[in-house]
């Protein structure tokens, strides 16, 4: 079954309790977008790993685990459309091709092909890097056990494509879910003792803010109930964005900022909060025209 043509949410799910928890977040997504989801579930044919073994149907058991997905969400969310899609293939493949049509695909960080300690399994990781949509990777959000409800969205902004797609959609994620806004860039100093007197490293911090000011400022106007500061912190980006994500819904980054290399599809900034952030974290791309510009 093709799946070229979805749009609205995708979650995909392979019967793991991290799934679920995506699927939890998916459901929430689209009943506040306003659109359906289809949970997607691919498998691999297996021969048992060797020439003389005949090969296993898996297909049977693939569709009653596509099944308890779409039970799961009919029973927490009854009032989002649902409905599954079943892939024979590779499941960052498929999610990936869904992701050309989709408005967001939602995962969690790692399945059970996963092994113990891994925190990003590689099927995340690759959806992340190539999906044309955003992906959200849906871990554990902060205060779920306290019974407190996290009533942020963070997002690292360096004024790169990326980036500014990132915001857009920090934005919008603020306005659905009643959220409050910090936008944040992260500065690092000038690594010289003495510098040389062309650069000054407090205009050039105050210049940054000026900047981040700029890129907020329609946004703002576009989404007058969000509640949004913005501002310039000393430190570098992954410890700067790590320390701001605490107790955040979520962490909104660019798939690529401002010191990458070209071609390179995530950043090794992004790369670490998907890695280590301690709440959901949405990746962007940039607009795919400006994809080839940095």
């Amino acid at each position: 079954m093709s799946t070229g043509a979805i749009t609205g949410v995708v979650a995909g799910y392979d019967g793991s309790q991290n799934c679920l928890r995506a699927l939890d977040w998916a459901a929430n997504e689209a009943r506040a977008r306003g659109l359906p989801l289809t949970v997607i579930h691919a498998w691999e044919p297996y021969g048992g790993g060797s020439m003389a073994m005949p090969m296993v149907d898996l297909a049977p058991l693939a569709q009653e685990t596509l099944d308890g997905g779409i039970e799961h969400v009919r029973k927490q969310a009854p009032d989002v459309p649902v409905r599954g899609v079943l892939e024979c293939g590779r499941p960052a493949a498929k999610l990936i091709e869904a992701g050309k049509s989709a408005d967001l695909v939602v995962l969690g960080p790692r399945g059970l092909g996963g092994f113990p300690g891994l925190i990003l399994g590689s099927v995340s990781a690759q959806v992340a890097a190539h999906a044309s949509c955003p992906v959200v990777i849906a871990r554990d959000e902060p205060d779920r056990h306290s019974g407190a409800e996290p009533d942020r969205a963070v997002v690292g902004v360096d004024g790169s494509p990326a980036s500014e797609a990132a915001l857009a959609m920090a934005f919008t994620e603020a306005e659905l879910h009643g959220l409050s806004l910090r936008a944040v860039a992260a500065w690092e100093p000038v690594p010289v003792k003495d510098p040389p007197p062309l650069v000054d490293d407090a205009g050039m911090r105050e210049a940054a803010k000026a900047r981040l000011e700029q890129l907020t400022a329609p946004l703002r106007d576009l989404h007058p109930g969000v509640e949004a500061q913005a501002e310039v912190i000393v430190g570098r980006p992954r410890e700067v964005l790590l320390d701001a994500a605490q107790g955040a819904r979520l962490l909104v980054v660019g798939s690529r900022g401002l010191g990458g290399f070209r071609g390179l599809l995530i950043g090794s900034v992004s790369h670490a909060l998907l890695q280590h952030a301690p709440c959901p974290v949405a990746v962007v791309h940039a607009p795919r025209d400006q994809r080839a510009i940095g």
